[in-house]
């Protein structure tokens, strides 16, 4: 038995505080949003050091003043690019349904991190710099809601090995490689690119990823059989 907390009880942990009130937004309601898409590329292309708010005004098309009305500064910007990555893995994290067919919900999960990876590569490398640079923004948020999360699915998973569903396993290095072999897509795309002679990875990359990462996977736990791939959604076109 673990002590989970579901996502929406952990959802409210901020990593950036409230900007202070007093200020009356431009207008549109989506000044917010394009500020943070441009944030997204900004900071994953150029690192915390590297970007300016200059550079994402530009990015987003919108006067530099109209940042502040929304964040106090670049570190307040930062914070809140880094906290939408955070929740978007931790509601992806909880959505994994450890009920039912045990190669369908782990097919279904590989897909998902390659397509995140596919569709978010600025954000997927600014936490992956952040990591590398010590956590010093997201330390708090791993502890307080992605670790109790992880442990959740790591006990799922260690019943599955108890009851002989998969071979045994470090269920907490399971979850590691598959977001290390995922998220390499997003983290590790240029030197994919050079070596792959190619200007942009295509679908049909990502395609292979997948199956790859799945044969992997599923190989080492001892689950030969590999269900019908499911219909993959649409997506949206990728931002540039």
């Amino acid at each position: 038995m673990t002590n989970k907390m579901p996502y929406d009880d952990l959802k409210a942990f901020r990593i950036r505080k409230s900007p202070k009130g007093g200020r009356k937004p431009p207008p549109g309601l989506d000044i917010e949003a394009k500020i943070l898409d441009a944030a997204e590329f900004v900071f994953g292309h150029f690192g915390f050091r590297g970007a300016t708010t200059a550079l994402i005004a530009k990015k987003a098309a919108i006067a530099k003043p109209h940042i502040y009305y929304y964040f106090e500064d670049k570190e307040d910007l930062y914070r809140a690019i880094l906290e939408r990555a955070m929740h978007m893995w931790a509601r992806e994290l909880e959505a994994l349904d450890t009920a039912g067919d045990i190669q369908t919900i782990l097919i279904r999960y590989i897909h998902k991190k390659v397509d995140f990876s596919r569709d978010h590569p600025d954000l997927s490398r600014l936490y992956a710099n952040e990591i590398i640079s010590g956590a010093a923004f997201i330390g708090g948020f791993i502890e307080k809601v992605s670790t109790p999360l992880l442990r959740d699915k790591v006990a799922t998973v260690e019943a599955w090995a108890s009851s002989g569903a998969i071979r045994p396993i470090s269920a907490v290095d399971l979850f590691f490689c598959i977001w290390a072999m995922t998220q390499a897509y997003a983290d590790f795309m240029s030197q994919m690119t050079i070596m792959k002679h190619k200007r942009a990875l295509q679908d049909a990359d990502y395609e292979t990823a997948k199956a790859t990462i799945v044969q992997l996977v599923l190989g080492g736990l001892g689950l030969a059989e590999t269900p019908a791939p499911q219909p993959r959604a649409a997506r949206k076109p990728r931002r540039t």
